[in-house]
């Protein structure tokens, strides 16, 4: 696989899971419908939408409310693998923007897909490092193996951080940008901060202050 990820086959990494089987069969028959004379459809792939009233995915991967308390109490993170996999958010507005975009230019987006993403993905380690910061502590990870996260992690959580954190997502918006004019107005970084204020604002998330 290289990096960033494009929208062309010798690019995008084969799915892992049964929903990402899905998605892609699901892109493939919409393009196929297309090509063949049918509906004229276009695919969006968005990457972790984050924005008001979205839990943002964490630092692990995962929607783990507890890790936005333990950082913000300054306490170390048990961080899984390297703390270099990367994820790719994306603000819900520019998501809107996409879509809209697609409508807009409906002959250069008939029967594509475009990856629809921040400008820029975050790492592991780069993503505490930034959170700390938001809460005026300084970034403490303790690596830890898979093993031994997933025996301080509950299930879920912990597959949801392996599916995300082991496909180590950085996506390219290039065609998205050439074709569409799409242009993200968020980083990754300020969609997130943006989202856990509206949490913290709104009771939806506890964190040391």
């Amino acid at each position: 696989m290289k990096l960033p990820i494009t929208e062309g086959a010798d690019s995008a990494a084969e799915p892992l899971d049964d929903y990402g089987i899905r998605k892609r069969d699901i892109a493939r028959m919409l393009k196929e419908e297309t090509a063949s004379g049918g509906l004229t459809t276009t695919s969006i792939h968005p990457g972790h939408i984050v924005g008001p009233g979205w839990f943002p995915i964490g630092p692990l991967g995962n929607l783990d409310p507890a890790v936005w308390h333990t950082i913000s109490a300054g306490l170390p993170l048990q961080v899984p693998g390297s703390g270099t996999e990367l994820m790719h958010h994306v603000h819900a507005d520019d998501v809107a923007q996409a879509f809209e975009k697609a409508i807009l230019n409906r002959e250069a987006a008939a029967g594509e897909d475009f990856n629809i993403v921040a400008p820029t993905a975050l790492t592991v380690r780069g993503y505490v490092g930034m959170a700390a910061s938001w809460f005026g502590q300084e970034p403490r990870m303790e690596t830890v193996t898979w093993e031994e996260f997933r025996g301080n992690t509950a299930p879920e959580a912990a597959d949801i951080s392996w599916a995300h954190l082991s496909r180590n997502h950085c996506m390219s918006i290039q065609k998205a940008v050439s074709r569409l004019g799409y242009a993200p107005r968020y980083q990754p970084e300020e969609a997130v901060h943006e989202s856990l204020q509206w949490l913290i604002s709104n009771g939806k998330l506890e964190v040391r202050t």
